[in-house]
Formats: structure tokens, sequence, C-alpha cells
């Protein structure tokens, strides 16, 4: 497959490009800004018609959640027209797109049940907001050929450009090793899901041809960020305090949700959810960068 990749200076794209390229596919790599304006739909139009890719993944956004309050605008441009753009391109060129999804777009609380792709949706952010209008310009501008596919409290070897190139786990363990006194949130619950289990369920429904739409891919189970922060110390045997604090401590400019488990539902139903328990994933991931 002819796969043509959007973000691969991210953790996500970094390792759906390495992923994709070890088992054979032909990788064409869209680093960022510089390679691409996701905004310009002439842009856009001239790169497929350049490339002539069989499939197209998005997994650029403007990701920087509490900038999104004062800089709606460019966060509109960006997480809808800019989608928009791609999935209707896509669609007249006949191109598998998928665009990547966030949990944002929900609040499970009170119920505290993992959350399936027909849930309703509940934005608490202008991220969140925009972030959902992305996957409805997916759906209604490629019906036949563009997918949804939404995750969760991401962690990959790149590291994320917001937190200086670390991960959440990279960061908790650097803080640790400094001695660093530590205050993790304890009333924000996600399922954590390393980018490489992700990148390989995406080339999954890809290689399948699987039915367009949404789809949700987590890893199974769930934890609040402070429990992922102890379990993340644990396994890298480092013996360092973590306190746990509510969101208020921080007085963030964007909510956030309390309960944003994704339940892998459809994935589910038709025998092709591969992903797997957070705690074994995130052993594997400690043992193979800090082992």
């Amino acid at each position: 497959m002819k796969l043509a990749i959007i973000g691969t200076t991210g953790q996500l794209g970094h390792d759906m490009q390495r992923y994709a390229a070890r088992i054979g596919h032909e990788v064409l790599a869209i680093a960022g800004r510089a390679d691409l304006d996701i905004c310009s739909e002439a842009d856009v139009n001239a790169m497929l018609d350049r490339l002539q890719p069989q499939a197209l993944v998005n997994t650029a956004a403007f990701h920087n959640v509490d900038l999104c309050e004062t800089q709606a605008e460019a966060a509109y441009k960006t997480n809808v027209l800019a989608v928009r753009h791609l999935a209707q391109a896509c669609e007249e060129r006949k191109i598998l797109f998928v665009q990547v999804g966030t949990d944002y777009v929900f609040e499970g609380a009170p119920a505290r049940k993992p959350l399936p792709e027909d849930a309703p949706v509940c934005p608490k952010s202008i991220y969140a907001l925009t972030r959902f209008g992305g996957d409805c310009m997916t759906q209604a501008f490629a019906p036949q050929y563009g997918y949804v596919v939404r995750s969760c409290g991401l962690f990959g070897v790149a590291g994320c450009k917001l937190k200086g190139g670390l991960n959440f786990v990279d960061m908790i363990i650097s803080m640790a090793k400094a001695k660093k006194p530590m205050r993790v949130v304890n009333d924000q619950t996600v399922a954590p899901t390393p980018t490489d289990d992700l990148a390989r369920q995406i080339i999954n429904i890809l290689e399948k041809r699987m039915p367009t739409g949404i789809y949700h891919a987590v890893s199974h189970g769930e934890a609040t960020w402070h429990q992922f922060a102890v379990e993340t110390l644990r396994l890298a045997g480092i013996d360092h305090p973590i306190e746990p604090v509510p969101s208020s401590t921080w007085a963030a400019a964007a909510l956030r949700p309390t309960y944003s488990v994704l339940d892998n539902a459809r994935l589910r139903s038709m025998g092709m959810d591969i992903m797997a328990p957070w705690e074994e994933s995130l052993r594997r991931y400690v043992r193979e960068k800090y082992g």
C-alpha cells in the first residue's frame, strides 16, 4: 500500500511511519507545516495529485488544549476546515482517509463506563469542540473512504513537542530521577495508549479495508493520571513519591474530561481489536526504553 502520513515528527506519525515501512508499505512522510499547509485547499490537492497515495492518515491537529481557548479561529481552521479539505479531496480521488480523533469529545461521568463509538459527545473546551468538528467533516465529506479513529492518553518514543520532546511517561521518569517533587491529577481517568500499538491498529484497519466510519482504539483498562504515573515508576524501579491532587490545582484555561475512557466496541464486534492492556504496553515501553 502506498501510504501518506501527515505529522511524522509526532509520536503517532513517527510510529506509523516506522511500522508501515517495516512491514513493506511504501511510506510517503509529510513531516509538518514546512512540507504541507493542511489549511490550504490548493496545497492539499497539489500534494495528493503529486504523491497519489492509496491511503492518507492525518495525525496533525492544533493540539495545545489551553491555547485553543484564546486562539479559537486558528483551532477551527486546523481542526475543522483543514480536515474538510483533506476528507473531500481523498473522497474525490478514492483515497482511504484516516482522521485521528480524541477522547476529549466525551465526558463519561457520572456513569464511568467505557464509551463506545455511538456514545453522546460532550465537548467541554474549544479544543474538544473543534476536534469533534473534524470527526463530523470526515463523515460528511468522505462517507465512502473516510475513517475517524479516536484514541486516548498517547505516549510514544518520539515524544510530544508540547512537553519538550517528552511524553507523560518520560516526563515522570525524568522528574523522579532528578528527585523533583511531583503532583499529578487523580480526578481524570483515561486509557493510557502507546502510539506503536495504535499505529498497528490503524494500519490493520486500512489493510483489511474495514467499513468506514468511527472507531475507538485504546489500550484495555483505565487509570487516573496519578495511577498511570505511580505504575510508571514502579515498572522503572524508581522509588519516588507522587502527590495526588485535583485538577483545580493547576487552574488550566480549558476544562478536561473527568472520565474519557473509550470502548473499542466496533473493533471488538468485528474481531479486529488488537490493542493490549495498558499495564502490559507500559511495561514493554519502559523495558525497551529504560531497561
